[in-house]
């Protein structure tokens, strides 16, 4: 049986995914970025994800542009950090592309799939 707070949760996840996720285009995308679904770690965070999203956003002090990664990150799975009362929950983020370490040694991660784990269509 599941209890009103689940559902909020899946909707809420459902939200997300279609605003982040649907709204990605082949010409905003930056084509130095890495891919989309790339796994990579939030420096700030310490915690796993992938990469949902990436636009430009500032300028560095040499004129390039500066990469912003959108990561969807994941609970830790850390017995330590889960031991607490509150659980780690999933989180969204923004991230230079400095403070963001990608995992190009394993193959990104299907957002369709991502997505409709969620029950999100991925368009």
């Amino acid at each position: 049986m599941k209890n009103n707070n689940d559902d909020n949760l899946f909707n809420t996840f459902q939200d997300v995914f279609e605003s982040i996720v649907g709204s990605v285009s082949d010409e905003s995308y930056p084509k130095e970025a890495l891919p989309l679904g790339t796994f990579a770690r939030s420096i700030r965070y310490d915690r796993l994800g992938v990469i949902t999203d990436a636009y430009y956003g500032d300028i560095d002090k040499n004129g390039k542009k500066i990469i912003i990664y959108t990561l969807f990150l994941f609970p830790s799975t850390n017995l330590i950090a889960n031991s607490h009362k509150n659980p780690e929950q999933y989180y969204l983020c923004n991230e230079y592309e400095y403070d963001v370490i990608a995992y190009l040694m394993l193959p990104p991660l299907n957002l369709k799939t991502l997505t409709t784990t969620f029950g999100v269509s991925y368009t």
